[in-house]
């Protein structure tokens, strides 16, 4: 073979060679930024789970050093109770040393004054949120008059609705001292009721 001819060969080689290489180099290339890109994702994710994490752990939690107040939230069943109470605590800070407890609103038929079934069970999450806090604040009890009939008798039976729910409260150890009943009053309206009774919690 000729001596050109053997340069010829030795150099196409060569080139096979380095395009071989940088091809090689290429995809190494590739493969690195690849692997950078998913480690700087998942670093990324990491930190917003931690992010989240660390949120979660200043959500407010309730303890016995911790002083109900009133809300201006009003639940009249024990389900939206419950979660006017889940919303509350969302919403507190950490650290605070008050939480504003909403307030249950017992509401009546006409011409009744009894505590049913589900109007206890209001009442008992009220007392079960209150019981875990220091029980500083006192329990308020609010009767609403009904303005259709003669003054005196829609006086007489809001404030017969009040001691019924006073007195269920002592019944579930409530010391009186911790409940308060104020005289019944007509101006605020609920949900267009006033056959109503608000048991809320006062500072």
């Amino acid at each position: 073979m000729k001596l050109s001819k053997i340069f010829t060969v030795a150099g196409l080689a060569v080139l096979v060679a380095l395009g071989s290489t940088s091809c090689q180099s290429k995809k190494a290339k590739e493969a690195a930024e690849r692997a950078a890109a998913e480690a700087a994702a998942k670093a990324e994710a990491e930190r917003l789970a931690a992010e989240a994490a660390a949120k979660a752990a200043r959500v407010f939690k309730l303890s016995d050093a911790v002083t109900a107040v009133k809300s201006d939230v009003v639940a009249d069943d024990a389900d939206s109770y419950r979660q006017a109470v889940k919303d509350a605590i969302a919403g507190t800070a950490y650290g605070s040393s008050s939480f504003a407890l909403p307030t249950a609103g017992v509401t009546y038929a006409s011409e009744r004054c009894d505590l049913n079934p589900a109007t206890k069970e209001l009442l008992k999450e009220l007392l079960d949120v209150y019981n875990q806090t220091n029980k500083e604040a006192v329990i308020l009890i609010e009767p609403y008059a009904n303005d259709t009939k003669d003054c005196e008798y829609n006086k007489a039976i809001a404030v017969e609705r009040a001691n019924l729910v006073r007195n269920w409260l002592y019944a579930m150890q409530v010391p009186a001292r911790k409940v308060k009943v104020v005289c019944p009053c007509k101006a605020a309206k609920y949900d267009g009721s006033q056959r109503r009774v608000n048991v809320s919690i006062a500072e």
